[in-house]
């Protein structure tokens, strides 16, 4: 192979298991490629002989249909890979963006944390989910809310990745309640009256765009990528109708 993109489940220790058995076998001029949603690709990338060989392919769900994917480069990921990456995203017709190697890289930096919020409103009885769901829709311009996303994609999905973000501050904390769901292994209940209180609705939209707001500003602080890019991963990835800095 001239590639092989892991994608197996969100455990740092499994990943690296494969890595180093899949090192044992390949030839030194394969690109070994994660397609991990969080977890330090150049931290991976101590797994095999030639990190330099080894980079970040990060698709978003669903892969077969999203046109998004992250390219995250390691500290000792070539140039020649680099570009490899971009020309194999191009020819199987995805919309790259490239961004520096850090926790959540550029959307589920600022998306995971958006679902652990809607999952604090509901925990501070500030709202239910269908009220929450309906905001968010009319607000971002999505055709499903967090808590349909959730049961969408998985409810443990969004726990265990907002747990590897935690490291990154107290506003990463993850929600009791998303903890609490996650390890039910039951959906969310998505079901109910829609409240028309503005107060309340608004309550809820300020809340979802202050934590994208202060994460994106993060993301530009740090220099994980452009304003450019985080528009078009939210864009692109997640379909909202506008990116967070037009927002």
């Amino acid at each position: 192979c001239d590639l092989i993109v892991e994608a197996i489940y969100e455990d740092f220790n499994a990943k690296t298991e494969l890595f180093k058995a899949l090192d044992a076998v390949v030839g030194q001029d394969t690109i070994l490629a994660t397609n991990t949603s969080s977890f330090s690709v150049t931290e991976l990338a101590q797994s095999v002989s030639h990190p330099d060989r080894f980079i970040g392919l990060h698709y978003f769900y669903h892969a077969a249909k999203n046109r998004l994917v992250e390219i995250i480069p390691g500290e000792k990921t070539s140039q020649e890979v680099i570009d490899a990456a971009k020309v194999f995203s191009m020819l199987s017709g995805k919309d790259a963006i490239i961004c520096n190697d850090s926790y959540g890289f550029v959307v589920n930096r600022f998306f995971v944390p958006w679902l652990n919020e809607a999952a604090r409103l509901l925990e501070e009885n500030i709202a239910d989910i269908a009220t929450i769901d309906d905001v968010c829709m009319k607000l971002f311009g999505i055709g499903m809310g967090p808590f349909a996303l959730m049961n969408a994609t998985g409810v443990p999905v969004a726990y265990h990745a907002e747990r590897t973000l935690e490291k990154l501050g107290s506003l990463y904390a993850v929600s009791e309640k998303l903890k609490e769901q996650a390890l039910s292994g039951q959906l969310w209940d998505i079901n109910g009256d829609i409240s028309t209180d503005e107060i309340i609705r608004k309550n809820i939209s300020d809340r979802m765009l202050g934590v994208v707001f202060f994460v994106c500003s993060q993301l530009l602080d740090e220099k994980v990528c452009t304003a450019v890019n985080i528009n078009r991963g939210a864009r692109i990835g997640l379909k909202w109708r506008k990116g967070p800095i037009e927002l």
